[in-house]
């Protein structure tokens, strides 16, 4: 095989391994569109948790934030909560290995009444 033609293979298996910008955590979101974000939740005491939602570099704006409170929701309904309360919150963007990469984070509030 020639040098060009295993480069042209390297270049062209590199490009497929970098297609997902997702961790495999097992707690990957989406919504009606397809759209894929990623979750953390910590547990801080108190009926209180940090979430964090880290979306693909093909969100669009806004979306990432829709996708944070999805989770809330979605995790605070499966606790039993009535509804849920946000203490702190923030959202941007912070660079991966293959890109740029929009998250958002909150500390949320359970509450059973």
């Amino acid at each position: 095989m020639s040098t060009k033609i295993r480069l042209i293979a390297a270049l062209v298996l590199l490009g497929l391994a970098a297609c997902s910008q997702l961790a495999e955590t097992g707690k990957v979101v989406s919504d009606n569109n397809g759209a894929l974000a990623d979750s953390d939740v910590r547990y801080l005491g108190q009926k209180r948790y940090q979430l964090r939602v880290k979306g693909s570099s093909l969100l669009l704006d806004g979306l990432v934030e829709q996708q944070f409170r999805q989770r809330a929701t979605e995790f605070t309904g499966k606790l039993g909560c009535k509804r849920w309360l946000l203490h702190e919150y923030r959202a941007g963007t912070e660079n991966t290995l293959l890109g740029a990469r929009q998250y958002a984070e909150g500390i949320v509030e359970c509450v059973m009444q």
